[in-house]
C-alpha cells in the first residue's frame, strides 16, 4: 500500500513546537491510503445461496483465502514526535454484481447491505470494525448468459468509520506484528424472492482508507 504523506509544514514548525505533539498533530491533514489490503477490485463472494427472507445471504473477501497477506507499513521517519493517527475510515463502492444459478434473475433488484465487518489481524492482535449501514443498492441487469446475469450498481458509496479505540488497534496491527490479513464480510438482503437458491457476488470499486485525528 503506497502512502503519500505531506509533512513539509510540520518539519518547518518542529523547532517551535517541541514537546507539543497534539498541537503539531492538529496541523496534519487527513491522509489517504489507496487500495488498503488490496480491496480495490476484490470480489465479495457468496458463502452460500440466497435464502428467502425476502432473500438474504452473506458475501465476503479474505486475504487469507486468496493468498494476499501483506506486510506492515511504516510511517515516514520525518513525522515529528511519534505522531500517529487515531481515526480510521474505510471508503469503498460496489462496481458491479453477478447473479449465478438457475433462478429467474430480475431486470432490477434492490439489495440492502445490512451489516459490514472489516477485520485486520496479524500474528499478535486482531481489530474489527462493525457497522450496520442499511445501505440500499439498486442493481440493473446489463447482460444475461446461461446461468448468470451481470448487473450495474447504483447508490453504491459506503464509508465505515472506526472509533478512536478501534482505530488505535487497527494502526497497531498494520504497523507491528509482521504479516497482516484482512477480511470484509457483509450481510445482505434483496427485495426479489425470485433470487432464492441463486448466489449474488459483488466486485468492489475504488477502496481507500483515510487516516485522521493525528496527535
Amino acid at each position: 500500500m503506497k502512502k503519500t504523506l505531506l509533512f513539509g509544514l510540520l518539519s518547518a514548525t518542529v523547532p517551535f513546537l517541541a514537546g507539543c505533539g497534539s498541537v503539531v498533530g492538529a496541523l496534519v491533514p487527513p491522509q489517504t491510503i489507496t487500495n488498503p489490503a488490496g480491496l480495490t477490485g476484490a470480489t465479495l463472494a457468496p458463502s452460500s445461496a440466497l435464502v428467502i427472507e425476502s432473500v438474504s445471504g452473506t458475501i465476503g473477501y479474505n486475504t487469507e483465502t486468496t493468498n494476499s497477506s501483506f506486510d506492515d507499513f511504516k510511517f515516514p521517519d520525518n513525522i515529528p514526535f511519534g505522531i500517529r493517527p487515531h481515526g480510521v475510515a474505510f471508503n469503498t463502492s460496489f462496481a458491479s454484481a453477478v447473479v449465478s444459478g438457475t433462478c429467474a434473475a430480475p431486470d432490477t433488484v434492490k439489495v440492502t447491505i445490512k451489516r459490514v465487518d472489516i477485520v485486520v489481524k496479524d500474528a499478535v492482535a486482531t481489530a474489527t470494525v462493525t457497522q450496520t449501514p442499511n445501505l440500499t443498492l439498486t442493481l440493473t441487469k446489463s447482460s444475461q448468459g446461461i446461468g448468470t446475469a451481470s448487473y450495474t450498481v447504483a447508490g453504491n458509496s459506503l464509508v465505515l468509520s472506526a472509533d478512536t479505540g478501534t482505530s488505535n488497534s487497527i494502526i497497531t496491527v498494520l504497523t507491528t506484528g509482521g504479516k497482516n490479513n484482512a477480511s470484509l464480510s457483509a450481510a445482505i438482503s434483496a427485495d426479489q424472492n425470485s433470487l432464492a437458491s441463486c448466489t449474488l457476488s459483488f466486485k468492489l470499486g475504488e477502496t481507500t482508507a483515510t487516516l485522521s485525528n493525528f496527535s
